[in-house]
């Protein structure tokens, strides 16, 4: 049967890029959250929250979208079973080389690998340990430390909380509504007006400076002279002084 002229919809295929990882993002909810995201703006201040014109607002449906990729990314970063860490370090260290260890050390070198993996889905902790088995990471030798292994799913899961940290900016954005016409029309009157307003103001002080006794103007300025001639008689006696006192040293 030709599937292509069939009017009912087949659901879309969507296979996770790693056995037992997050799918990628249907193409609808991808394209949801890419025009959404280009659409963000940033808030004067607020580094921590992202402003969306109430004409983006996401619908209702665009929100379902949103909230069930959320949770599916969410689903795959689940934490993994202590089992798991187990027996993915017990393979790498039975198959690659390992430094002897004594018993403590290696009851505490198994700790650390629960302690520093734990934060990370099961799905990446085994493709961390194909990679290292295989290959494609490490040194091809020896097995991998602690940091190594995190280092390695810090990598594989990047993406899925890139994806999530962009979903949860779209859903927490601040809604603003664009002004209208006649508020924007009311926001120049008022600017407008405070213009002339302070146009008026500056030009009635300039009068009363104008409007001055000359004799009060006279005063200030003769004040303003004799203040200046001061000064410089001042300097050209601490010149004079210093000069003085320069030839003195020089004589003797």
């Amino acid at each position: 049967m030709n599937t292509s002229l069939s009017p009912i919809a087949e659901p879309e295929a969507r296979l996770p890029a790693i056995p037992g990882g997050i799918p990628q993002a249907g193409k609808r909810t991808a394209a949801v959250v890419g025009y959404l995201h280009n659409n963000l703006e940033t808030i004067p201040g607020n580094f921590r929250r992202y402003a969306l014109l109430a004409a983006h607002e996401p619908t209702a449906e665009q929100k379902a979208l949103l909230l069930a990729r959320r949770d599916e990314i969410d689903r795959g970063l689940a934490e993994a079973d202590v089992l798991t860490i187990r027996e993915q370090v017990g393979i790498l260290r039975s198959s690659m080389a390992t430094a002897p260890l004594g018993e403590e050390a290696m009851t505490l070198a198994k700790r650390a690998f629960i302690l520093v993996l734990s934060k990370y889905p099961a799905w990446a902790i085994v493709e961390a340990s194909m990679r290292f088995l295989d290959g494609r990471a490490g040194n091809k030798t020896y097995a991998p430390t602690a940091a190594e292994m995190a280092e390695v799913c810090r990598r594989l899961i990047s993406k899925n909380l890139a994806e999530r940290a962009r979903i949860n900016a779209i859903l927490d954005a601040e809604i603003y509504h664009a002004p209208t016409a006649e508020e924007r029309a009311e926001v120049e009157r008022r600017h407008q007006a405070f213009v002339e307003e302070t146009a008026r103001a500056a030009d009635a002080r300039r009068a009363r400076q104008d409007d001055r006794p000359s004799r009060e103007v006279t005063a200030e300025r003769l004040q303003a002279v004799a203040d200046l001639e001061a000064r410089r008689v001042r300097r050209e006696a601490e010149q004079a002084g210093a000069d003085a006192a320069a030839e003195r040293a020089v004589a003797s």
